[in-house]
């Protein structure tokens, strides 16, 4: 990170003075590191870590916000594509990083697990995206040291179960009870996180019980479970609504009647130390993800995961056009 200490310098006149400038000077640096790098409090913009996941979708807004950012003055710092959920969480709380986006249900089901288990006993599951926000923001507030969640975006990415459709026209298959049904004479392409996580695989299963594919794949990238399916390695993938894939019509996304997944809005999640010695850097994130959608998210993965552009002139062209930086 740079140097922020502001010092100055020292007149030939004042050697004397100078193992007690030393120390100040020392003095500051380790407080502005305790505080993860920022302003301090008098507006001037500091430093920034900003992490994400490794996906597209999160690449993405890691660099969307990373870019507005630099924008507004701040020293950034990119943990993109760092891991799964755990890594991001364990970062955070460790002071490695300072924010990344976090997904509202994931953070109920993989973050808050055991916490969000005794709540739906006790009181049942959020019913919408902003009760869901809501009991996630509590979550983290609750937290010793605490974290803020910041704004939520407009819309929910969720899981879709895409199926090749020659498979699909086979064996019939429009909904997750259908697949169910058919699962045994099938291959299923799916990745590390996906099969461990309570509101992954086993959700399906135990929402679906009648699942029970004859192989399942783990693919080493995210990305290749669609090529599994393209090439006819797979017949089946987990994938993410705002995937461009998914509007393939080589592709049929399995209708979960059962409404078996909660809702997954994107919020940006903050050190609560950080926060409090860079009280404006929610509000800019917050500019970022008002401008969010889901067609826009579909339009951008796919310019990435399609026609093969960076994440990074994704991200700027988007914040351009809205006429964030």
């Amino acid at each position: 990170e740079p140097d922020t200490n502001g010092r100055e310098d020292l007149r030939l006149g004042e050697r004397l003075r100078i193992p007690a400038a030393l120390a100040l000077a020392a003095a500051l640096t380790l407080a502005i590191s305790a505080c993860g790098g920022g302003s301090n409090g008098s507006g001037e913009a500091g430093s920034i870590t900003i992490g994400s996941k490794n996906f597209t979708e999160q690449e993405v807004l890691g660099e969307m916000y990373a870019q507005k950012f630099e924008a507004e003055g701040y020293d950034v710092s990119r943990e993109l594509d760092l891991g799964s959920v755990q890594v991001l969480d364990r970062a955070l709380r460790d002071g490695q990083i300072d924010m990344y986006p976090e997904y509202t249900g994931t953070a109920l089901e993989s973050v808050f697990t055991d916490k969000y288990e005794q709540y739906i006993e006790e009181n049942g599951e959020p019913e919408t995206p902003q009760q869901t926000y809501d009991l996630a923001e509590r979550f983290y507030e609750e937290r010793d040291p605490a974290m803020t969640l910041a704004e939520q975006a407009g819309y929910n990415n969720t899981y879709g179960i895409a199926v090749a459709r020659p498979v699909a026209e086979e064996y019939g298959i429009e909904t997750l009870g259908d697949l169910a049904e058919a699962s045994p004479n099938l291959t299923f392409a799916s990745f590390g996180e996906f099969q461990e996580r309570e509101d992954g695989f086993a959700n399906i299963e135990e929402n679906y019980p009648e699942t029970n594919f004859e192989e399942i794949e783990i693919v080493s990238n995210i990305g290749l479970k669609y090529s599994a399916l393209q090439e006819g390695e797979a017949d089946a993938a987990p994938g993410f609504t705002t995937d461009g894939q998914l509007a393939s019509d080589d592709l049929v996304v399995a209708e979960d009647t059962k409404s078996i997944w909660p809702f997954y809005h994107p919020a940006p999640v903050f050190s609560g130390e950080y926060l409090s010695n860079n009280e404006e850097a929610a509000q800019i994130a917050n500019e970022v993800t008002r401008t969010l959608t889901l067609e826009k998210m579909q339009e951008l993965n796919g310019r990435v995961d399609l026609d093969n552009e960076s994440p990074e002139d994704v991200a700027r062209d988007h914040l351009e056009q809205e006429g964030l930086i």
